[in-house]
Parts: C-alpha cells; sequence; structure tokens
C-alpha cells in the first residue's frame, strides 16, 4: 500500500488507477467475506433444524411410551 505521500506524488491518472484496484480489492474481500457468512449461516440453520428434529422425536418417543 503507498503512502499519502507517494500517493500525492503521483499522476492524476495514477492516482485514480490505484484508488480503482483498491476498490476492486476491497469489493472482492466484501464478497469473499459474504460468500464465507452465508456458509456459516447455512451451517447453522442445517444444525439448529437438526437439533430441532432430535428434541422432536424424543418428545414424541417419550409420548408414545407414556400413552
Amino acid at each position: 500500500m503507498a503512502s499519502i505521500g507517494k500517493i500525492s506524488q503521483m499522476s492524476r491518472w495514477q492516482q485514480m488507477e490505484y484508488h480503482r484496484t483498491r476498490r476492486k480489492e476491497g469489493f472482492a474481500r466484501v464478497q469473499q467475506l459474504s460468500a464465507t457468512a452465508n456458509s456459516m449461516m447455512a451451517i447453522k440453520t442445517n444444525e439448529a433444524i437438526g437439533k430441532g428434529n432430535v428434541i422432536a422425536k424424543v418428545a414424541y418417543q417419550r409420548m408414545s411410551k407414556t400413552v
């Protein structure tokens, strides 16, 4: 990463290219983090559904035994 002093010494076109490149890198990083967050959310959702299914199965078995 260039320092502020070096950036100000660049031509306007170089500064524009530098900032454009940084924005592209930032956007790619945000997309990567978003994909990771969505994957984690899907895993946690499936985990919660699985726990709910186990709890429901145990409750059903207990109801069946008492009746």
